[in-house]
């Protein structure tokens, strides 16, 4: 017999494709309608039959008949598993699901089993704002990703309610919340406020991301009025920041009528800054061990191997342009995936990049240009402006370069955006090599920010001109 447990998802989650992920005994898939998650489900083959639900008719004696369902512990074993998936998931995608109020299927594996099934299955508002539009190798390679530890599993449930909280304008719960996080992790059960300052000014990397985070919005006050922010005094240390959030924990935590000092659960806008602040600090540290796991090679391996096996898989066919008569790269790849998304144009880009840089060509190399194996429909392109096509190969200047603009475009709920940021240059020359490197660059500052950003565009521009130096595009055929 075949028992699935399925989880409601409660906001808006899109995946453009779902197949099941089979270890063992186990499969986990998604049940979705027009590309949004509804369930994500859990089934557990080879269970005894014992296990089915008994149906008992009503008898004289008793005057009702009974009915008694035996797959709980098997819902048990599912919460544990879709816990460690969704902790591990968590750093791109919020997936709030409906743990209390779960769906329990039963269904036959042989002709003999089906008598003894009398019920099929048995059952214990949606919001866009979360849904960053998470690839489906993602969310399936989050389940290849093996065991984590409790404290982990824990410590990422407060930081999905603090963003969940957040999002629906609850700032203090989303900030107690993200707190909730840092006292799971880092503070060993002390609940004192010296403590705690102390325990956390030990983790070295809670306090670099801490002041990296309060430099960049320290320059984003600066540049906009309309977001305030004023957590810290200016030039305040590392310990001051700390203390400053230990104490705004007190305050908001324990709110008491009597308090002169209590916070007004109808002005939580005032609160707005401090929470995502603090979100953000700890929405780093959960997105990098997210893309560590999901990007392990283990992980890796695991998924691909389960895709291929299956049959879900997309091959494309990656052409090198050079500028000398050498030899060219003409890359076949394969990935686990059965959709072609702005996603797997950009992994393939970063591989064949590799590729020549390994092969030494990277010099010289101009422009890719990407098809789909079986349609040959173009999947992306990437060209040098004609600068790199002159003698030099170079891009020169009287006055120091300064800095680069990185222009592009994205698509988001159902739209697409522009954004732009600059990147420090230093010198009056800029190579081909060199272009490539802040191309690299470029992207992995977009992947930092939101890894599940689907860029439709990018282009390299120097100071004030609206001429690209260098320009990425996918085709008409990608998936957003």
């Amino acid at each position: 017999m075949i028992i699935t447990v399925a989880f409601d998802v409660k906001n808006r989650v899109e995946v453009m494709e779902g197949w099941p992920i089979k270890t063992g005994d186990m499969a986990f898939f998604l049940e979705r309608e027009d590309n949004v998650v509804k369930r994500v489900c859990l089934a557990f083959s080879n269970v005894g039959i014992e296990h089915a639900p008994s149906f008992t008719p009503a008898s004289n004696e008793t005057g009702h008949a009974q009915i008694e369902i035996r797959g709980g512990s098997y819902a048990a074993l599912a919460r544990k598993a879709i816990m460690n998936w969704q902790a591990v998931v968590s750093g791109l995608q919020i997936v709030d699901l409906d743990y209390d109020d779960y769906e329990l299927r039963f269904r036959a594996e042989n002709l003999d089993e089906e008598p003894h099934i009398h019920i099929s299955s048995f059952r214990s508002g949606s919001d866009q704002v979360l849904n960053s539009a998470c690839d489906f190798e993602q969310i399936g390679r989050a389940f290849c990703a093996g065991s984590i530890s409790d404290e982990r599993i824990e410590s990422t449930s407060h930081f999905r309610e603090g963003r969940i909280a957040f999002e629906a304008g609850r700032y203090v719960d989303a900030y107690n919340n993200m707190f909730l996080f840092l006292e799971t992790r880092y503070c060993d059960g002390k609940t004192a406020n010296d403590k705690q300052v102390e325990l956390l000014l030990k983790q070295l990397k809670f306090c670099e991301i801490l002041e990296r985070i309060a430099t960049e919005f320290a320059k984003e006050r600066g540049a906009s009025r309309n977001r305030k922010f004023d957590l810290f005094e200016p030039g305040a240390e590392t310990r001051e920041k700390i203390k400053t959030l230990v104490l705004l924990r007190g305050k908001l935590r324990h709110h008491s009528l009597k308090s002169p000092h209590r916070w007004d659960p109808n002005k939580q806008d005032e609160h707005e800054s401090a929470a995502r602040f603090l979100g953000a600090v700890v929405g780093d540290i959960v997105i990098s061990e997210s893309l560590e796991d999901i990007y392990a090679p283990a992980a890796l391996k695991k998924f691909r191997e389960i895709s291929v096996n299956t049959g879900f898989e997309t091959k494309i066919k990656l052409m090198t342009h050079r500028l000398e008569r050498d030899r060219t790269l003409a890359l076949d790849m394969s990935y686990p995936t059965t959709v072609v998304s702005s996603h797997l144009c950009l992994t393939t880009m970063r591989s064949a990049i590799q590729a020549c840089a390994k092969e030494g060509q990277l010099a010289d190399t101009v422009r890719f240009e990407a098809t789909h194996s079986k349609t040959d429909v173009e999947l992306f392109s990437l060209d040098f402006d004609v600068w790199a096509y002159t003698q030099t190969r170079a891009i020169e200047t009287d006055k120091a370069i300064g800095s680069v603009r990185c222009s592009f475009e994205h698509f988001r709920a159902g739209n697409i955006m522009r954004n732009e940021f600059s990147i420090p240059v230093a010198g009056h020359k800029l190579t081909i090599s060199d272009v490539w490197k802040l191309l690299g660059s470029s992207f992995d500052h977009i992947e930092r920010r939101d890894p599940t950003t689907r860029i439709m565009r990018l282009k390299l521009l120097l100071n004030d001109s609206t001429k690209a130096i260098v320009a990425y595009r996918v085709g008409a055929a990608v998936k957003n």
